[in-house]
């Protein structure tokens, strides 16, 4: 049996019409409360990309734990440019791609790049994209990416490359990582008899 929730009529604060409101509700009306989320969205769009990564992350039943500060302190860490050149136009890339069903939309996948190196990049490996965009990266930026991946995820620069070698190696599909009774990192410290 599908149980009632109770509405109370009140008067919306923004707009003064009177409309029901759903105790868990402030004061503001749907549209009201709509027009302002719209307003934060376009004053905040840093917030907006943290909040659609973790929407992503959630569908393939990863973690979806990035808030709009992490992302913002994570930008950064970077100077507010991409982690590979000097560009200001930047998206948010997942090293480990959502679609290998590994890791998620964390603080230890999340680093800023240039819009259009991170329509190259794609779901491919990091490493063998690298190899291919060698001639365009200043590999001292991409030696500095490395250590904040590794230093994020709690791991040595090695470890973090074998682990994402070994990510690349073992996707899952979202039933899978649905499944999944431990973290990703810890899986992989399991699969190759590490502590």
């Amino acid at each position: 049996m599908k149980k009632m929730i109770e509405t109370v009529v009140m008067f919306c604060r923004d707009c003064d019409k009177e409309t029901e409101f759903y105790p868990y509700w402030k004061t503001r009306c749907v549209e009201c409360q709509k027009a302002k989320q719209r307003r934060f969205n376009k004053a905040n769009p840093d917030s907006q990309k943290a909040k659609n990564h973790n929407r992503r992350a959630y569908e393939l039943a990863l973690p979806d734990t990035l808030k709009h500060k992490e992302w913002t302190s994570i930008q950064a860490r970077f100077g507010g440019t991409c982690a590979f050149t000097e560009s200001t136009n930047v998206s948010l890339e997942h090293p480990i791609p959502l679609c290998w069903g590994r890791m998620g939309n964390e603080v230890g996948n999340v680093i800023p790049m240039d819009k259009s190196l991170n329509m190259s990049k794609g779901k491919k490996n990091l490493f063998d994209w690298y190899e291919e965009n060698e001639h365009r990266l200043d590999s001292t930026k991409v030696d500095n990416v490395i250590y904040y991946l590794a230093e994020a995820n709690r791991l040595t620069v090695d470890e973090y490359i074998d682990f994402l070698l070994w990510c690349d190696d073992n996707r899952r599909t979202p039933e899978e990582a649905e499944a999944a009774t431990m973290s990703c990192i810890e899986e992989w410290k399991a699969a190759e008899g590490r502590r």
